[in-house]
């Protein structure tokens, strides 16, 4: 018996439909009113959780300027001419920026620069702290990814034939920390809303002598450490006293 055409129409695969999905969503026309957005390539960017951090980003900032003024003189204690930089105060008195110009003063000083206690007649070192917030929920690239599990299983899949629900327990878990392990690089939780801007700069009377810009992400809930303490409302009552 003749088939009907109906019977010679392969099933649609869903692989077919998300590979037509994803050649569709790909396409665009030759020329367009408006540019089309697009995502810059995968970068990573540290996350400060910790006042540990906080001194690592200060002790890096603190290098970035040596070269620069080593170039400009008057700084490093080897030279002759060498001269003082003073860390001005911060512009907000924050516990982070509180922290950060006293790890800079310790990491300068430990890079073997003259800090001087008092403003006059030294070069200036200031920062400048920035704190950002953008929308919540942003897609930042990451996926739970089944190749490291799969990766971890079978670099152990010879061991499981003939042991017993005990040691194929224990094989579980030594899988389950091999994987931790591998993506231990990537910071725990949903992408961070509040983002911090530092810049840090060395200056005479005339020109900067070095300068570096640096982003980092902060944990949300750490918004108020790197936030000016705002001075508490005070209410003024009027008391009315005698007849």
């Amino acid at each position: 018996m003749p088939r009907s055409p109906d019977q010679y129409v392969r099933p649609f695969s869903l692989p077919l439909a998300i590979g037509a999905s994803a050649i569709l969503a790909a396409c665009a026309t030759q020329y367009s009113e408006a540019p089309i957005p697009s995502n810059f390539a995968t970068t990573k960017q540290v996350k400060l959780q910790a006042g540990a951090h906080w001194n690592a980003i200060a002790a890096h900032s603190a290098k970035t300027l040596i070269d620069p003024l080593r170039l400009g003189r008057g700084c490093i204690a080897p030279q002759p001419d060498c001269g003082f930089v003073y860390v001005q105060l911060p512009k907000e008195a924050s516990a982070f920026a509180q922290a950060f110009r006293t790890q800079l003063i310790t990491s300068l000083v430990n890079e073997g620069v003259n800090v001087a206690k008092q403003p006059a007649g030294a070069k200036e070192v200031d920062f400048d702290i920035q704190i950002v917030k953008f929308s919540p929920r942003r897609l930042d690239g990451t996926f739970t990814s089944a190749t490291a599990i799969y990766a971890g299983l079978w670099a152990l899949g010879g061991l499981w034939v003939g042991t017993s629900p005990g040691a194929a327990g224990a094989l579980a878990a030594v899988a389950f920390d091999a994987t931790r392990w591998s993506t231990s690089e990537l910071a725990s939780g949903p992408t961070p809303q509040y983002e911090v801007i530092i810049t840090i700069s060395a200056s005479d009377a005339t020109q900067y002598l070095g300068r570096a810009t640096n982003v980092y992400y902060i944990a949300d809930s750490d918004e108020m450490l790197y936030k000016a303490a705002t001075a508490p409302v005070l209410h003024t009552i009027t008391v009315r006293g005698g007849q």
